[in-house]
């Protein structure tokens, strides 16, 4: 108890009344597609590939080859001094960075299943490795089983973090017997153990473990809600028995019907009077039958089933359990008890580590137990495990909303490689679905139904989709859009990166565009300069005209100073010859830090300050267009968005262009919808972005 006055005495407590406000997000499955997300660690002995290409990528989901949407290499950079690591001050900004972090870790300090000499094993592998590892785009944050989800604090600084395992090194309560919480006492004043032998105890144990059970199920649904990629969840703790139903816990007492003789309490003490003893005429109320109650319950939990179904929600979540027993190489699991035969405590120690390691293998985590007493070591090697990845994006070509469970295979066309992502995933339900805003499914037909909403079209979906991958620590940005025989992109560098030293004196930009595979197209490599200071470099098209179809895009930044390069890919497709409207759109920014121009940009993230612009290709004369803007469920806004058309003169295109203040917005997610009209024939694009405080 000692921790968790330490996190609110020192601020978690404002947190936890904002935040337990707040509902948990729920995952969108907009008009039935599902975008699903895929981290994938590739590595040849040991050491993570990093020069990967798109067409050496393959995902399948239930042996299905799909088309993967984007690929991005996310490394995560090193530590930086504390003092100059900017921590969020709301809870707001603090979500916000929660979602845009390189990775984001949770310590989970599981108190009720660690003990006293646990907990201190662990405290010093913990203050040695955050301050080592965890990156300056990194976010971290801590919970245990009395904690609510919501009230969970993340930042980029390890020092409080430091100073509350320092501070409360006893954290664990497993066999500390002074820490029965008042419920927990109730139970061996109902049943005492001269009367009721190991009755109180184990309805004690069966309780613990179902509240640290609930707390890393409102863990992950919490985590699912923050951000679609991978979420790292280190679990400390010595294990669980994962109990069953006890017809021995359950059977009537004493040969009398549970609830009879009922266990009395008095109002102004707080005190319990045992069974039989004399009313004190004091206003004295009968709890017994609460106990009874309880065990009643207690006696026919099912953990086994929960923890699969745990197992089940943190793998369609994306988040990854690394659970650590921190007594390192262990004899006994149970040392106190002598009572317990060698052999059956063994069998008990084995039990818990197999349900660790089931635990780690079904979220592709890893597991660190008895095979090491150098903690720091191992926490350390999973920290670098995750320090470079593939984040891929593709939506799956089974569009069936039945809740199944679909496997996922990444398969990586170069030999002798180690790749490692999620096994697979649970698909939404109809149900999930309709509460998510998506599709309007199962509404026809049933009486009394309310119909769903139409769906938003293609376009929007997309543009939605494409927000995700705008997070703040991505050291460089791409966007591209498909235009008449070429490819127009904007390549952005982050303002972090640009003021590192190799990029001071500029560097080198090679952007190179490969048709999708089963086309005859070659590839073209357009190469420009970054002259000192420039972040956004735009791309107005391609030199030699790009027959229709769809092709990776893959920008290659090199400064003059170093000499590894930045990438990121992205896809664009070219449209047909017959077709009036280009595909995708790309975006503009005016604000105070570019004056009265507009530079082009390709991270969505905007504040109310600025307005954004955004062009689409056109294909032919004689169009007109209208633009409106889209809350993310793709509801019409009440604000003004002005439609014109220009011509680009470098390469002789036609640009249908919106434009939008922003200032009128609140933090969210938006999308603006641009309606071109040829001959009588409409087409649509749309641009989503994120307004941030």
């Amino acid at each position: 108890m000692r921790l968790r006055a330490i996190l609110l005495a020192s601020g978690w407590a404002a947190v936890t009344v904002v935040g337990a406000a707040q509902e948990p997000a729920t995952p969108r499955f907009r008009a039935g597609a599902n975008l699903v997300h895929v981290d994938a660690y590739v590595a040849k002995n040991g050491v993570a590939l990093t020069d990967l290409r798109p067409e050496d990528i393959e995902v399948y989901e239930d042996d299905k080859l799909q088309t993967i949407e984007s690929v991005e290499l996310i490394k995560a950079r090193g530590p930086i001094p504390q003092s100059e690591r900017i921590n969020p001050t709301t809870v707001r900004d603090m979500q916000q960075d929660g979602a845009d972090a390189a990775r984001l870790f949770t310590l989970f300090f599981d108190r009720y299943h660690v003990s006293v000499a646990g907990s201190y094993h662990a405290n010093k592998p913990i203050i040695q490795t955050l301050d080592k590892v965890i990156g300056q785009d990194d976010m971290v944050g801590v919970m245990t089983p009395e904690m609510s989800a919501t009230s969970i604090t993340y930042s980029r600084r390890t020092t409080n973090i430091e100073r509350y395992v320092t501070d409360s090194w006893a954290w664990g309560i497993k066999d500390q017997v002074a820490t029965l919480s008042p419920a927990e006492q109730a139970f061996h004043d109902c049943y005492p153990q001269s009367q009721y032998p190991s009755i109180a105890a184990e309805m004690v144990a069966r309780m613990r473990e179902q509240r640290t059970l609930d707390a890393l199920d409102a863990l992950v649904l919490h985590l699912e809600g923050l951000r679609p990629e991978r979420k790292f969840v280190l679990v400390f703790t010595e294990g669980w028995p994962l109990y069953q139903r006890s017809d021995r816990l359950a059977r009537p007492l004493n040969d009398a019907v549970p609830g009879q003789d009922p266990l009395r309490v008095n109002p102004l003490t707080g005190g319990i009077a045992k069974p039989g003893s004399p009313d004190t005429g004091r206003g004295m109320s009968t709890s017994y039958q609460a106990c009874e109650r309880q065990r009643a319950m207690l006696a026919n939990i099912d953990h086994q089933t929960e923890f699969r179904t745990l197992l089940q929600r943190a793998n369609r979540a994306n988040v990854s359990f690394y659970p650590i027993d921190a007594r390192g190489l262990i004899v006994f699991d149970q040392p106190t008890r002598f009572d317990l035969p060698p052999s059956v405590d063994q069998v008990f120690l084995r039990k818990r580590h197999d349900d660790l390691r089931m635990m780690a293998l079904q979220t592709d985590g890893l597991a660190v137990l008895d095979s090491t007493n150098d903690i720091a070591g191992a926490m350390q090697r999973i920290f670098g495990d995750v320090g470079s990845y593939y984040l891929l994006r593709y939506y799956s070509s089974n569009t069936k909303l039945d809740g199944k469970f679909r496997r996922i295979r990444v398969e990586v066309k170069r030999p002798a490689v180690d790749v490692r992502s999620r096994p697979g995933y649970l698909a939404p339900t109809e149900a999930e679905a309709r509460a998510a805003g998506g599709a309007a499914v199962g509404s026809k037909g049933r009486p009394g139904a309310v119909p769903a909403p139409p769906p938003p079209p293609p376009a929007v979906t997309r543009a939605l989709d494409a927000i995700a991958p705008g997070r703040g620590n991505l050291p460089v940005r791409i966007q591209a859009s498909g235009a008449r025989s070429s490819i127009r992109a904007v390549v952005e560098l982050d303002a972090a990166t640009i003021k590192l030293p190799e990029w001071m004196s500029g560097g080198t930009l090679r952007l190179v565009i490969d048709p999708e595979r089963g086309t005859t197209a070659a590839t073209q490599t357009i190469t420009t300069a970054i002259q000192p200071g420039q972040r956004s470099i735009p791309i107005a098209g391609t030199d030699a005209p790009l027959p229709p179809g769809r092709y990776s895009v893959r920008a290659e930044l090199t400064p003059k100073a170093g000499r590894l390069p930045i990438q990121v890919t992205t896809f664009a497709t070219v449209p047909a010859e017959s077709a009036d409207l280009g595909t995708g759109a790309l975006a503009l920014r005016r604000g105070p830090s570019t004056g009265l121009a507009y530079v082009p940009t390709a991270d969505p993230r905007f504040r109310r300050t600025e307005r954004l612009r955004v062009e689409v290709p056109l294909i032919g004369e004689g169009h007109t267009g209208t633009a409106r803007l889209l809350t993310r469920e793709g509801q019409p806004m009440p604000l003004v968005a002005s439609f014109t058309t220009r011509v680009d003169e470098e390469k002789a295109q036609a640009l249908g262009v919106a434009e939008v203040n922003l200032a009128p917005l609140a933090a969210g997610e938006y999308v603006l919808e641009v309606s071109i009209v040829k001959d009588g024939k409409t087409g649509l694009a749309a641009y989503g972005f994120r307004i941030i405080p």
